[in-house]
């Protein structure tokens, strides 16, 4: 791909000794500190922290942020300098209005080259553009953004009309005239006028958004009693006084509301392609490499700037520390001219980073480069307590080090065990060596323990119970299914506070490993197999438990992992070669636990745990092996084994030796050569603990049968809103909130909403990763230990928006001018602490798409194709359907059916 110098975006590319804006060089070098400046025209203005939040969309402006690294900064940020040896990370971004001229871009990008320049080029620059900004950008916003009109700022006419939107970040745009075009369903709409404020609520708007809305009316008017809720298609309901002023400026009788918003949705991508920069002819050529999944490898060339294409996720422009002055400061304006070479939208984020100063958004691109790197600051490994044990007491205690191990307590609790096999459920005695059969699906329901007496340490846990769903590769998916409704339901109607975990085989979570002390053994398909446990023969149902006399199967497993918290055993099935690095229990007429020279000797004690449990055996080390222990692994290979990359015919074994070096066809990127299962999915299986990022949060839903989600950088307990859902990234384990006043719809459909993030989640990650399932006040310890500080009582005192509603409501009924639409059209009041739109919302009506009376009074093929012909009358507005039914649609449902339909009949709506 070539790229012309016409398509780049002004850019003071040839600048090599830049002089730097009296205002930056005012800003400590090592320090954490956050600053605002508007371009206006070709001069630079500090803006007070009072306007922070607060843009106009006809300006440009600049944000400096400097954070330790890790750590986030916002809005309210006090700066402070810090040690030269400290690290800090610097970001600068650049926010363009939607009707910001060329000018004001163009200097825009000439100043923040100097402030790069002034740090010496190591900051994170993005381009940002008004209603897309990135989450990096709206974390330091926590109260939302307010873009106000550049053509009314001197305008003498005190009215404004103001659109908002935003489930998290409420974004309020003040728009340049009063008209009903602005209005949308999917909106809340303010009215500002001399008299009075109006808060008009869009009927699929959230409530998270009208709660939010609510609360920023009453920072724009101090006097809540000058406050009026308007609901969508009942501002005929509204107070006579108000009502006459609502129609100076916004009449009824011509009154239009737009059924969907304009919503930037963002292309579904988790896919990277990269391009290098590469001159020709002095022309700029970008070269694609032939990558699948990017890794930090792929950045191998420091002398020149990748690109890194992801579409949703913006434009990733890649610096090496050792290019050309001119390619790092044109690489944004590079970044622009790749969007318009790509007729993407104007609007997508450009974003340049410098070698050495990657910020976290862009390492999750590459899955894994925490590991690559070998920064173990994201790493994710247990670190034993005392005496090498996990210790359920301070787990309780303390939250922070149970969500770094992901372990709740120490596994020692009570245990029911449920094998799920076609149309039954079977309950298997519990005991510390269970075997799980990989076509299977098993519930796991399991007592937390907690040895305290102290009440805030029980508090800590948060959870007396959780319920387990694991469900093997070859597990067909009616017993996946069947597996899944038995778990649900155990988890929905346990009276305990409770948490649900599904997992796949390969994706067990280390607490659920715990459970078994690292003794889990997964076969291909039952087996006979004689389990020793505490010296006794024990029958656990789901395998086939003989005598001493009688004959077991024959089988191999290997060792994965080296602790308690995340070993297992697997049968390898065929066995094609033996690795130096692992571990091996063989199971013929005798039981042989065999270790690899390289292995560890954390391996080989868990390897050895596994072979006591299947009865005497004995210990082989790698190059000192017996003749029988050849002749029992013949037995079970089907082809020619490999042991250290040489070939171990029949003779060779004969003499119990085998030559040393690695195996070629050992374990490579994490998958286990020789072993092919149904789904394929054996390539994911990892010989260690997986390691992880930053936990990340984001808040989820469905609209219009589409899933969105949106990330909370900087996140704290506060972000998590109880009307809304959120999932918790942590890496090994996907967690999603519900909140107590999420939607019924949410609620119910949680594992929905997990696999929509999990598919669609920008980075290389499996869909069936393990999820678990936590309801607001349950949170268990590995949860609540993500969050600094966490507070029991924070939610005491939330009041939702139906009840915030119940109470306006019920303080206007005392009042002479009503606060909220209190009577419908015919006069006739409802309950007057519950608004009509609220009343009405128990039966659906206003969560119907609404269209004219014109429109719905069409022919059969005329009519939109959401609306049934049979019930045209739930697409009326409130107010058309009383002016036409002369009652309300709550009276009209309570009607026999014979009635309604000689009514609609009359009015042509059926």
């Amino acid at each position: 791909m070539e790229i012309t110098t016409k398509e780049m975006e002004a850019h003071s590319n040839s600048i090599s000794d830049i002089k730097v804006d009296a205002s930056f060089r005012k800003i400590p070098k090592n320090a954490i500190c956050f600053h605002v400046w508007k371009i206006d025209e070709d001069r630079l203005e500090a803006e007070p922290k009072s306007q922070y939040g607060i843009f106009i969309d006809d300006c440009a402006y600049i944000i400096y942020a400097a954070s330790p690294v890790g750590g986030y900064v916002n809005q309210h940020t006090i700066t402070r300098e810090v040690k030269s040896s400290s690290s800090v990370e610097r970001f600068i971004h650049f926010w363009l209005g939607e009707h910001v001229s060329e000018q004001k871009r163009s200097n825009v990008a000439h100043k923040i080259q100097e402030l790069d320049s002034y740090f010496s080029n190591t900051a994170t620059e993005y381009r940002e553009t008004q209603a897309n900004e990135s989450p990096r950008f709206l974390s330091y916003f926590k109260a939302g953004l307010t873009i106000k009109s550049g053509l009314l700022l001197n305008s003498p006419d005190v009215n404004r009309l103001y659109q908002l939107y935003g489930r998290h970040f409420l974004r309020c745009f003040e728009m340049k005239s009063i008209s009903w075009e602005h209005f949308g369903a999917d909106h809340i709409m303010f009215l500002n006028t001399a008299q009075h404020f109006y808060v008009w609520i869009g009927r699929s708007s959230s409530n998270i958004e009208r709660r939010n809305a609510i609360e920023l009316a009453n920072t724009h008017r101090a006097n809540s009693e000058d406050i009026t809720i308007v609901d969508d298609g009942y501002e005929q309901s509204m107070p006579e006084k108000q009502k006459r002023e609502w129609n100076s400026f916004l009449p009824l009788n011509q009154r239009v509301v737009c059924q969907s918003s304009s919503m930037i949705e963002k292309t579904v991508c988790n896919k990277m392609k990269i391009y290098k920069c590469c001159y020709r002819n002095n022309r700029l050529h970008l070269d694609q490499l032939d990558v699948v999944i990017p890794t930090k490898d792929d950045l191998n060339d420091s002398s020149t700037v990748f690109v890194l294409d992801g579409i949703a996720q913006g434009v990733w422009l890649w610096v090496g520390n050792q290019a050309p002055q001119q390619e790092k400061t044109s690489a944004l304006g590079n970044g622009r001219a790749f969007v318009k070479k790509k007729k993407y939208p104007y609007n997508t984020p450009v974003i340049r980073v410098t070698e050495g100063h990657e910020p976290m958004e862009f390492m999750r691109l590459f899955p894994s480069w925490n590991s690559e790197s070998g920064d173990s600051q994201f790493s994710l490994k247990p670190s034993p307590t005392v005496l090498g044990k996990f210790d359920s007491l301070t787990l309780c205690q303390r939250p922070k080090m149970a969500a770094d191990t992901q372990l709740i307590d120490d596994g020692t609790g009570e245990r029911k065990i449920f094998r799920i096999v076609k149309d039954q459920v079977i309950e298997v005695t519990a005991n510390k060596t269970t075997v799980f059969v990989t076509t299977s699906s098993y519930v796991v329901q399991y007592s937390v323990v907690c040895n305290s007496m102290n009440t805030s340490d029980s508090e800590s846990v948060g959870v007396k119970q959780v319920i387990f769903q694991w469900n093997g590769v070859e597990a067909p998916a009616d017993v996946t299914s069947k597996a899944e409704k038995f778990a649900k339901n155990l988890f929905e109607n346990v009276t305990q506070k409770n948490m649900f975990v599904q997992m796949n085989e390969f994706d067990e979570t280390p607490h659920f490993l715990q459970l078994f002390e690292g003794k889990l053994i997964i076969l291909h398909n039952e087996k006979k197999v004689f389990l020793q446990a505490n010296n006794s023969i024990t029958n656990n149902n789901n395998i086939n438990v003989l005598q001493n006399m009688q004959k077991t199967d024959h089988f191999i497993l290997k060792i994965f992992g080296d602790a308690t918290y995340n070993a297992k055993a697997i049968e390898v099935l065929p066995l094609n070669n033996l690795n130096s690095k692992d571990c091996y229990v063989v199971q013929s007429e005798h039981v042989w636990v065999w270790c690899g020279q390289s292995s560890t000797g954390d391996a080989r004690e868990m390897a050895k745990k596994v072979g006591s449990v299947l009865g005497e055996n004995s210990l082989v080390m790698e190059n000192k092996e017996p003749r029988e222990f050849w002749l029992s692994v013949g037995n079970l290979m089907s082809q020619t084994l490999i042991v250290n990359g040489l070939n171990n015919c029949n003779s060779a074994a004969s003499n119990g030796s085998a030559s040393s070096g690695l195996s070629p066809q050992g374990i490579t990127n994490g998958s286990l050569s020789g072993i092919a299962t149904a789904s394929g999915s054996m390539q994911y299986l990892q010989t260690t603990h997986k390691s992880r990022w930053q936990a990340q949060l984001f808040l989820v839903w469905t609209q219009r049968g589409k899933f969105f989600s949106q990330e909370i950088m900087g996140y704290e307990q506060s972000d998590l809103s109880p009307e809304s859902v959120y999932i918790l990234d942590a890496g090994i384990l996907t967690y999603v909130w519900l909140g107590k006043y999420a939607t019924a719809s949410e609620k119910e459909k949680y594992l929905s909403l997990a696999q929509h993030y999990l598919e669609t989640v920008p980075m290389a990650r499996r869909p069936n990763s393990a999820v678990a399932i936590i309801r607001q006040h349950e949170e268990p310890n590995i949860f609540k230990g993500f969050f600094d500080g966490w507070n029991y009582k924070h939610w005491q005192n939330y009041v939702n928006y139906i009840n915030k509603r119940q109470i306006m409501a019920a303080v206007s009924a005392d009042m002479e001018t009503p606060l909220t639409n209190g009577c419908n059209g015919s006069n006739m009041c409802f309950n007057s602490k519950l608004p009509p739109a609220l009343l009405n919302n128990q039966k659906d009506f206003d969560r119907h798409q609404k269209y004219p009376i014109t429109i719905l009074q069409q022919e059969i093929e005329f009519l939109p194709p959401e609306i049934n012909p049979l019930k045209r009358e739930v697409h009326l507005t409130h107010d058309d359907f009383v002016s036409l039914f002369h009652m309300s649609f709550w009276e009209f449902d309570d009607l026999p059916a014979w009635k309604q339909q000689e009514l609609k009949k009359k009015h042509k709506l059926f």
